[in-house]
């Protein structure tokens, strides 16, 4: 089968380069392709591996080192990759083909970043020769966890990739819109207003269950400590606690005050100053409620969600959100990582 991958591109080297592609491509030109722009040639002596490794192939004249080629391991990886799962790409949008393509960019990375920690971990004649500097060689982990968190990232805009399907149900249009800038995974918009409605909650998740579905839930705790129909929906297993995330009070008062407050600020809904702004503030009810309160106006919470997902994916582009303290500490960043981790 031919798949049309027009106005697409593969990586090369790094997700900052790339080279187009045009028209058809079967299996097999994918695969070459691939193998010829993302797998560098090596001399295998110089992998740990290399005396049990099956792809390693001797050297023409010296007997003590190995022959220069192109990793087997990765070449494997997108043969395997490419004749499993090409031909479900059939059909799928082109935003869909471009997160398959970045996904297989990312796995073979992965894969080759793997390979060669692996390598270099189990030879201890290796290690020996960076002395006090070993230890430092562990830390490149950390990149290969990148290029594994990457790809999960493309795949999950693809449903083959998910072994099983899923939901979340949100009590809001917030919420909805936040997830859907993020995320491919199926929202559901129960509009709690304030309460859950349990015969409601009960229907859905069964329902959704029945069709095969791995269900999510978000509520507010409106400044509560807990909230009785959620302990009641884990109490009787209609959802497990671990699928479930509670903002302490809502969507809107989870994002930093002061990221709410320059919102406001650009949207020309006030003109104080922070320290004004923060002056006194009562979050009984909520930010949204206490701003409308103080400033006598009316707040789209829409555009607020779609204003907060704009300012994390430029934040985006700069560091590892998985990985950054200062982001995943808050309680927006959690919710954040809360719904990216469903696969």
């Amino acid at each position: 089968m031919e798949i049309l991958l027009d106005n697409l591109h593969l990586y090369i080297y790094s997700d900052k380069e790339k080279v187009d592609l045009v028209g058809l491509h079967s299996e097999d030109m994918i695969i070459e392709i691939m193998i010829d722009k993302w797998i560098p040639y090596m001399e295998c002596h110089k992998c740990g591996k290399s005396d049990y490794c099956k792809y390693v192939e001797p050297h023409r004249v010296n007997p003590d080192k190995k022959a220069e080629i192109k990793c087997g391991v990765a070449k494997d990886f997108i043969t395997n990759y490419i004749n499993t799962t090409f031909n479900s790409l059939d059909g799928v949008e082109d935003e869909q083909k471009q997160a398959y393509l970045n996904a297989a960019f990312y796995l073979t990375e992965y894969v080759q970043s793997a390979e060669i920690n692996i390598g270099t971990f189990i030879n201890k004649e290796y290690l020996d020769y960076w002395g006090t500097y070993a230890p430092g060689l562990y830390g490149f982990t950390k990149q290969t966890l990148d290029y594994l968190n990457k790809a999960h990232k493309e795949m999950k805009y693809l449903e083959m990739f998910s072994s099983k399907k899923n939901v979340i149900l949100v009590e809001g249009f917030s919420e909805e819109i936040f997830i859907q800038n993020f995320s491919g995974i199926e929202v559901l918009n129960y509009e709690g207003k304030g309460r859950i409605d349990f015969s409601k909650i009960e229907f859905l998740v069964k329902q959704y269950q029945e069709k095969g579905y791995e269900v999510y839930l978000q509520s507010d705790l409106d400044g509560s400590t807990e909230n009785q129909k959620v302990n009641r929906i884990i109490r009787e297993g209609l959802i497990k606690q671990e699928n479930i995330f509670q903002f302490k009070h809502d969507f809107e008062t989870a994002i930093p005050p002061r990221l709410f407050y320059n919102i406001l600020l650009d949207n020309e809904l006030i003109t104080d100053k922070y320290e004004d702004f923060k002056k006194d503030v009562d979050l009984k009810r909520g930010i949204v409620k206490y701003v409308e309160n103080k400033y006598s106006i009316s707040i789209n919470k829409r555009m607020i969600a779609t204003e907060i997902s704009l300012i994390i994916h430029k934040l985006s582009r700069g560091k590892n959100l998985y990985e950054d303290g200062d982001f995943s500490t808050t309680e927006i960043g959690k919710f954040w990582n809360f719904f990216n981790r469903i696969i």
